[in-house]
């Protein structure tokens, strides 16, 4: 997997990345507000957003945010793409450190009616912690300092 972040807001994969993620299957657990999203990516400290190719092909997409050593993010694999480990792969990259981000434990919040993810997160080692409404908080806990 290759990982090329986004830095500026006339990044030319924006507008198809913009489509995916309006797509009612997308959309209903990755919310965005296109007014302001993609500045925020590009413009606030600590916050990282990563297009995934394999192959030279873009099959997915992460975002990352950093605050008090803890990372909270999201995967969105495009919907072609899914099903074939291209989350596990993304989540393994990150948590081995290839995206080269400082952190000491991960958060993620999780639909529960979400259970791909759900399913995903606990395959790889995360603790349901919380749940409030219908969100569950899962923590990494192993993460080495680095």
């Amino acid at each position: 997997m290759i990982y090329r972040r986004i830095e500026t807001v006339s990044d030319t994969d924006i507008p198809y990345l913009t489509e995916i993620l309006n797509l009612p299957e997308i959309s209903h657990f990755i919310s965005i507000n296109e007014n302001n999203y993609w500045n925020y990516v590009t413009e606030t400290e600590n916050v990282f957003y990563f297009k995934v190719f394999n192959n030279d092909i873009l099959v997915a997409a992460t975002h990352c945010e950093i605050s008090n050593k803890t990372l909270y993010m999201d995967i969105m694999v495009i919907p072609k793409y899914q099903r074939n480990g291209i989350a596990t792969r993304i989540l393994q990259d990150i948590k081995s450190g290839k995206l080269d981000i400082d952190y000491k434990k991960i958060e993620v919040s999780i639909d529960e009616n979400n259970i791909a993810s759900i399913s995903l997160f606990e395959k790889e080692g995360f603790v349901c912690v919380s749940k409030e409404a219908e969100l569950r908080k899962y923590v990494y806990i192993n993460i080495p300092d680095k």
